[in-house]
């Protein structure tokens, strides 16, 4: 039995000094959860998209996020980038601002 509990305990403290030593290692920088390396200049359809990230490093770069989750990198200045984000822009401030009905008791 003790040595279920300090085999357990090993466990425990080597699992936490893992953690603890990749968290806060000197000299590590923290990296964004998605990040941008290489860009696709190629147009997406605007009603595969459900939103989008702006990305300034390591390139600056727009992240769109497709309605199935997908994230496609794309470069920040083309025309279409712009309108796509205007677009999207639009569609978020007519959802914010549409009136909320309540139904009326009878």
């Amino acid at each position: 039995m003790k040595f279920y509990v300090a085999a357990i305990l090993a466990i425990a403290f080597l699992e936490n000094f893992k953690v603890h030593i990749i968290r806060e290692t000197v000299g590590s920088q923290t990296m964004a959860l998605s990040s941008c390396v290489d860009l696709r200049p190629t147009e997406i359809n605007i009603r595969r998209i459900s939103g989008y990230e702006k990305q300034n490093r390591p390139i600056k770069a727009v992240i769109f996020i497709t309605k199935t989750g997908v994230k496609v990198c794309v470069p920040h200045n083309l025309p279409w980038v712009k309108r796509t984000i205007n677009k999207l822009d639009q569609k978020k401030a007519r959802k914010q601002t549409r009136p909320t009905v309540t139904p009326r008791a009878s």
